[in-house]
């Protein structure tokens, strides 16, 4: 493992889509620095009144011609700011005015980089702004302001939106860019909770409020009904509500977690029910082994195997809370499908991993302290990170490859004196053939984690560059460039000069081999005039 310096940061920070970049607050200054040579590449001084409590970061989406995400945005109780990391004379500012229909409640990028949805307070209205016109479109009522009330389909753009202007839930569909109404779906759920598109943009999924039983609606791509599931009937009970919902990444199943403590996997050939995951109070597997995680004093976190079978610990709700501890709230694909993990939250410290290739468990992790989320790499599927609701700085990681979980002690650092900082993990998404690689920190600070070391940079020596030794160690800052780096774009190319003296080379070793060329013909002509050619 490599962990890199700690950078001071007064708010959590956020890697960009395309793993070039982490913003993060520092101050009244927001700093953007390359996760490569972790350079500031950007310092850009803030207002006064920027409202730091309420700032949400955001990364635009990467471009679909060069998969950069060169856009990020500010967001707080008044305002929205957006800047751009290669042009330094741009810059966007949304006023929320007299705040007339409250405060910003969300702020987030639209389909790309150049669109700002910006949700109102009280659930009064969404404004989408244009920051190539400066104009701006106005929904109102929508239902939620987080990213459970609207999406984007994946391949056009198409925006979908859960409103509520009267007693009913409405799902209205609008035209990529320009907003207009596409089509209105009165929806016969009672209390619609979500919305969420399949990843290849076919399908849209909608689920109704646990109070309602267990009812999922999928729509096609232009707003048509397709199939209403009801769930498993058992009796005169038919399921005890939903949850979550989660496609895979191919789309060829959705996933619903009920309240039943049971995961439904429906084929999105005809939206049944081909594989039910059951997280029962005791675990047996028939294959596969139950790890639990022991604290000493130290204290040290480590791994043992449990004998089976064995029975998880529960958490029961406090009087003060009545929310119902109950049902699987976390469910995570990895990136080609093969494997999910899951969690039930009356046994909040328990993960189940399963293997879809068998249908059945393949390991159970039985964690100190409650899970917070689950991580798959992006790019590796085989590559799980646990965050767990703690405040040491650990990490939890398990391999399809070596079947082990792991404990990850990073060395993070907080202020003395300081409350409790909430700790956030996110993985860089690094490709597959690059060593994994994520960054991990809270309010005041972060580190970037290489869990295998950093990959060798490849380098390209400039013309002047004289030898070895120390006079070419002093220089090597100056006299190298990444290749990545060049290839890229981010540096230009080193001068390719002086192609004369290319040419004279050449012309020079052509010569020479000529030369070598015709003494080896002279050779064999004399020895085949000699008369011993015959003899070999």
């Amino acid at each position: 493992m490599e962990v890199s310096q700690q950078f001071k940061t007064t708010h959590n920070a956020v890697p960009s889509p395309d793993n070039l970049h982490i913003a993060s607050l520092n101050g009244a200054r927001l700093q953007i620095r390359s996760t490569t040579s972790f350079d500031l590449v950007r310092s850009i001084a803030l207002p006064a009144d920027q409202n730091a409590r309420s700032t949400v970061i955001r990364w635009a989406p990467p471009a679909p011609a060069s998969g950069r995400s060169t856009r990020v945005l500010l967001s707080d109780d008044d305002n929205a700011r957006v800047w751009d990391l290669h042009d330094e004379k741009w810059a966007a500012v949304i006023n929320n005015g007299s705040g007339g229909m409250g405060k910003i409640a969300n702020g987030d990028f639209g389909r790309d980089g150049n669109e700002v949805v910006l949700f109102s307070d009280f659930g009064a209205k969404v404004t989408v702004w244009s920051l190539t016109s400066g104009r701006s479109v106005e929904i109102k009522d929508p239902k939620f302001s987080s990213a459970k009330g609207f999406g984007y389909r994946p391949t056009t753009g198409m925006f979908a939106l859960l409103s509520r202007p009267g007693g009913q839930d409405v799902l209205t569909l609008h035209a990529p860019g320009t907003y207009f109404v596409l089509k209105t779906v009165t929806l016969s759920a009672v209390d619609a909770q979500g919305l969420k598109w399949s990843p290849d943009g076919r399908w849209l999924a909608v689920w109704d409020a646990p109070s309602a039983g267990y009812r999922i609606f999928v729509y096609t791509a232009d707003g048509h009904l397709y199939r209403i599931y009801s769930g498993a009937q058992q009796g005169e009970i038919s399921g005890l509500g939903i949850k979550s919902v989660e496609w895979t990444p191919r789309g060829d199943f959705l996933a619903i977690g009920g309240y039943d403590k049971r995961v439904t996997l429906l084929s999105t050939r005809t939206f049944s029910p081909v594989v039910f995951l059951d997280h029962t109070p005791t675990i047996q597997l028939t294959t596969g082994a139950v790890w639990q995680e022991t604290v000493s004093a130290f204290p040290a976190r480590t791994y043992t195997e449990t004998p089976q079978p064995v029975t998880p610990p529960t958490t029961a709700s406090p009087a003060s809370d009545s929310s119902l501890k109950l049902g699987i709230s976390l469910i995570a694909f990895n990136a080609d499908g093969t494997l999910v993990a899951t969690r039930d939250d009356a046994t909040p410290s328990t993960v189940w991993l399963w293997d879809l290739t068998q249908l059945a468990p393949r390991t159970v992790l039985i964690q100190h302290a409650p899970v917070k989320q689950l991580l798959w790499h992006p790019a590796i599927p085989d590559l799980l990170m646990i965050q767990c609701a703690h405040d040491d700085p650990a990490l939890y990681l398990w391999s399809a490859a070596l079947g082990t979980p792991e404990v990850l002690a990073v060395p993070l650092q907080k202020e003395t004196g300081a409350a409790g900082a909430r700790l956030e993990a996110r993985w860089l998404p690094t490709a597959r053939d690059r060593k994994p690689a994520l960054v991990f920190g809270h309010a005041q600070g972060y580190v970037l984690v290489w869990l295998q070391g950093k990959d060798p940079i490849l380098r390209l020596e400039r013309e002047g560059e004289e030898g070895e030794g120390e006079e070419g160690e002093e220089g090597e800052g100056d006299s190298e460039d990444s290749l990545y780096d060049i290839l890229t774009g981010r540096t230009p190319l080193p001068n390719a000069e002086d192609t004369g003296r290319w040419e004279e080379m050449e012309g020079d070793d052509s010569g020479e081999l000529e030369d070598t060329f015709r003494e080896r013909r002279r050779g064999r002509e004399e020895l085949r005039e000699s008369g011993l050619s015959e003899m070999f």
